[in-house]
């Protein structure tokens, strides 16, 4: 009976594939739909570990105020009081801005999904819109059909045309753009205002040995901040980072 099961289907012209040929396309997609997802997912925890930043800092920008509030009035008292009080307001409007981000992640399409993980993974490897055209080929002509088309797959994305030959944002959707990544720098000229106010009141209301010992102990965390803002893109750099980074394990 399978026997001509078989004949019938070789007579018929119907090829036959493997069950592994059919599977493997399957578990690509699902593999590179789970990246995409976990991709998104990893952005809004980010934006929402943002918002849990700023409220945190905003609490302690409103108890060294308090300590502010009883101290006699003067020129440094004043300064101190616009300091955290603005520093308080850019924090708790960074809180505000960067849940309407999350929600408007959220609130995002499959189609939208998928084109934003498409451009973020061609911006972060530094790779350019060219480097996905068709290489010119001299013995074809431009308009000759039989050209193939470039089917690049880098880490199992295409780079489409849709993604890749958006136009050039103009200035209200930049605007608009800024306005959804703002949280972040908000968030520092926050702490910022909050530092500064900190010395201020340090130094015009405590004795010259506790603003000095103040200053020396947090002066001595900005060339770890420096640092960790010079890192940049270099792909050496981050080899050697990563590298000792495992050495450590976590640890000293």
């Amino acid at each position: 009976m399978l026997q001509v099961q078989e004949r019938d289907r070789h007579d018929s012209g119907v090829k036959v594939e493997p069950e592994g040929a059919l599977q493997e396309p399957q578990s690509q997609s699902v593999a590179k739909a789970s990246f995409e997802k976990a991709q998104f997912e990893f952005l809004i925890r980010g934006f929402s570990s943002l918002c849990v930043a700023a409220g945190f800092v905003a609490a302690i920008q409103s108890q060294i105020l308090g300590y502010a509030l009883d101290t006699p009035d003067s020129p440094a008292t004043r300064t101190t009081k616009a300091l955290f009080l603005g520093g308080l307001l850019i924090d708790i409007m960074s809180a505000m801005m960067g849940y309407l981000t999350i929600r408007w992640l959220e609130r995002m399409r499959d189609a939208e999904q998928k084109l934003l993980h498409k451009l973020l993974h061609l911006k972060t490897n530094g790779q350019k819109a060219d480097a996905t055209r068709p290489p010119v080929n001299a013995e074809v002509g431009e308009n000759d059909g039989a050209s193939r088309p470039n089917k690049r797959k880098d880490a199992g994305i295409d780079f489409d045309r849709e993604s890749i030959d958006i136009p050039r944002p103009r200035l209200v959707h930049q605007f608009m753009a800024l306005s959804l990544l703002i949280p972040f720098p908000f968030l520092v000229v926050g702490c910022i205002c909050m530092l500064v106010g900190i010395y201020v009141y340090v130094w015009s209301q405590l004795p010259t040995s506790v603003a000095v010992t103040v200053t020396i102990l947090g002066g001595s965390t900005v060339p770890f901040i420096v640092c960790d803002c010079c890192i940049g893109r270099d792909e050496d750099r981050r080899k050697f980072i990563i590298r000792r980074i495992c050495e450590l394990q976590g640890d000293w």
